[in-house]
């Protein structure tokens, strides 16, 4: 009667298995986070785009309520998001029938600022 050899895997394909399973596991996660990280990017630019046409607005609203010489506050009316912040808008009211440019930038707390140039005139 002949001797039955064990029928099994070897060491080199068990730790060939573990390593391609651990390499896709990586990949994987490794694609989520760089998924998460974008939603996140995309979010801010949207906020910070609907954040700088309300305030271009607001500003617009503003200078036509003053006196030409005067200055003028812009009074936005929610509050800004958490972590950004708006120059550019505050200043003096033109002329009469004359126009002003100004550059309204909002910069988001994480992420680079957004600019937007527009003109202004008291009516």
């Amino acid at each position: 009667m002949r001797a039955r050899r064990d029928a099994g895997d070897t060491l080199v394909e068990i730790l060939l298995t573990v390593v391609l399973i651990s390499l896709t596991i990586t990949s994987l996660v490794s694609s989520m986070g760089t998924v998460a990280n974008a939603g996140t990017a995309q979010r801010n630019s949207v906020r910070a785009d609907i954040v700088l046409r309300n305030y271009a607005e607001a500003t617009k609203t503003a200078v036509k309520a003053c006196v030409p010489g005067a200055p003028y506050v812009v009074t936005y009316p929610p509050p800004l998001p958490g972590g950004f912040t708006v120059t550019g808008a505050n200043g003096t009211c033109p002329a009469v029938d004359a126009t002003k440019t100004l550059t309204l930038v909002v910069t988001p707390s994480s992420g680079p600022p957004t600019t937007m140039v527009i003109k202004v005139r008291t009516p």
